[in-house]
């Protein structure tokens, strides 16, 4: 049999996984800030709501690249569960 150089996980550590989970509040922040420092997404042209970890975005763009780095902004985001792409790309 083999055995692990590892010690084991200690049980109170992963019972307290969940206080680490951020809030929604703090998601929506923190997307909104990734947003607003991404060149490539216009300002003042979308909204983050985040129900339960999945964040849901509204708004209009004008091509599919802003599209792209918005979902790319948001995705990687620590503690979301997931993305709802309720974007309109509207081309000029």
């Amino acid at each position: 049999m083999a055995q692990s150089r590892f010690a084991k996980p200690d049980t109170a550590v992963l019972h307290d996984a969940d206080s680490t989970r951020l809030s929604d509040a703090q998601i929506a922040d923190e997307a909104t800030r990734r947003l607003a420092w991404d060149a490539a997404v216009p300002e003042h042209t979308l909204t983050v709501e985040v129900h339960d970890g999945r964040i849901t975005l509204h708004g209009e763009l004008q091509c599919d690249a802003q599209r792209i780095a918005t979902l790319e902004d948001v995705t990687r985001l620590f503690g979301v569960a997931g993305v709802s792409d309720q974007l309109v790309v509207k081309a000029m």
